[in-house]
């Protein structure tokens, strides 16, 4: 056993977006000619590398239309009964596709996701009878009964099935070597903007980090399994850096928290526009009682590791995607790649001593 002194030497620096920034390259390709397809799972492509986060006020059924046909897909929460998510899935498919970028199954719907807990195989078998893929949601994936739990649900299913979250290469290796079949990766754990649990637990890891262990796993592992990145994604250049080192595809919640798409009323405070915006460890959303059990059970007794509160008022789904397209094609052409999959092969970072203060200049 190491001493406790050389615990501390050999600290892992765990990088976060603000510790690092993309360098310049020699760019061959004009950034409207970026292309971000891209796969969610071994099954589902995308046109648009952009995923709406399993949240209570983030995705239900106006969300997950919303991002099937801006070329994303949507995770519809599982904060309430498996026959209402279920419902939740069929309006989706029943939606009529608008756009050729639309992300669609083989029989032309609109595609879908719907999150599940490891432990849930009664809602597997639910939800397996439309959605097209299931994804777990649970905290901290990479315990012995979770493994053993989602390996019968993976079992017995033939949807796309993406684990998570997980933050460590150990913990990546481990449970793709256990379960035999993943078509997903989600990583990042505790780096949400109203997640808490690095704050409560202090455990967590930052998801650039949590990323680049990824996919170093999957390199060794020699594995082609696509990874999400998720947690305090604020930017399309952070967006841009998760590819770099290694992800398919950007989870997001607060991105896209406080727009037309996303469930809740907008409130108006002070003259100004907002809607209601919360962790899913929050009390808020626990007092439902389903999602309990996605965070850590301390013998009964529950704490808060998530907090709640309002976003302003963005507008629509669509325009913010648009936006965010723009901005990481720019960030990719930027770095000297010409798709998501050259960033991780060309883009170099760099790391970042400290804090650049912009000075304000008011008018």
């Amino acid at each position: 056993m190491d001493s406790f002194t050389a615990k501390l030497e050999k600290a892992q620096f765990a990088f976060n977006f603000d510790d690092l920034m993309l360098l310049p390259g020699f760019s061959e390709t004009r950034s409207r000619d970026i292309n971000m397809e891209t796969r969610f799972s071994t099954n589902i492509r995308l046109r648009t590398p952009l995923v709406s986060s399993p949240m209570d006020t983030v995705t239900e059924t106006r969300m997950a239309i919303a991002m099937a046909e801006s070329g994303g897909i949507g995770v519809l929460h599982r904060n309430m009964t498996p026959e209402e998510q279920l419902r939740m899935v069929h309006e989706v498919k029943e939606h009529e596709p608008q756009g050729e970028n639309a992300t669609v199954d083989r029989d032309g719907r609109l595609a879908v996701a719907a999150a599940l807990a490891p432990t849930d195989l009664e809602r597997a078998g639910t939800l397996s009878k439309e959605a097209d893929a299931l994804l777990f949601d649970v905290a901290h994936f990479h315990t012995k009964s979770t493994l053993e739990s989602a390996k019968k649900i993976i079992d017995s299913t033939d949807k796309d099935v993406v684990i998570g979250s997980m933050g460590t290469k150990e913990d990546v290796m481990h449970s793709v070597k256990t379960l035999g079949r993943v078509d997903g990766l989600r990583v990042g754990i505790g780096g949400g903007s109203i997640c808490i649990t690095t704050d409560v637990t202090k455990a967590g890891s930052p998801t650039p980090f949590a990323v680049a262990q990824a996919s170093d796993a999957l390199s060794e592992l020699g594995a082609r399994i696509p990874i999400i990145a998720d947690g305090g994604i604020r930017t399309a250049g952070d967006i841009a850096l998760v590819f770099a080192l290694g992800a398919d595809s950007a989870m997001l919640g607060f991105g896209l928290a406080g727009t037309d798409e996303c469930p809740g009323e907008i409130t108006a405070v002070n003259g100004r526009q907002y809607k209601g915006y919360r962790g899913m460890g929050s009390k808020g959303a626990r007092e439902k009682r389903l999602v309990n059990d996605r965070y850590a059970d301390t013998g009964g007794k529950k704490f808060d590791e998530g907090i709640e509160g309002l976003i302003p008022y963005k507008g629509s789904v669509a325009e913010v995607i648009e936006v965010l397209n723009s901005s990481v094609k720019a960030s990719i052409s930027y770095a000297g790649a010409g798709n998501i999959k050259d960033m991780a092969q060309k883009a170099r970072i760099a790391r970042i001593s400290g804090r650049t203060v912009k000075a304000e200049i008011k008018r």
